[in-house]
């Protein structure tokens, strides 16, 4: 994962739009790893839990 992102050249509107893409491509793996993380430590928590039959 990578946090480069490509600088905005002054009145260049397609170099904004695609720091645009760059940002959300970037929370989008950003958010993708916290999920996995969060999701297995879920798992980890509910596997000690005891629940009753």
């Amino acid at each position: 994962m990578s946090d480069s992102v490509p600088p905005v050249s002054s009145g260049n509107s397609q170099a904004a739009i695609d720091r645009m893409g760059a940002v959300f491509d970037m929370a989008i793996e950003k958010s993708a790893k916290i999920t996995e993380i969060s999701t297995a430590k879920k798992a980890e928590l509910d596997a000690t839990k005891q629940r009753p039959n």
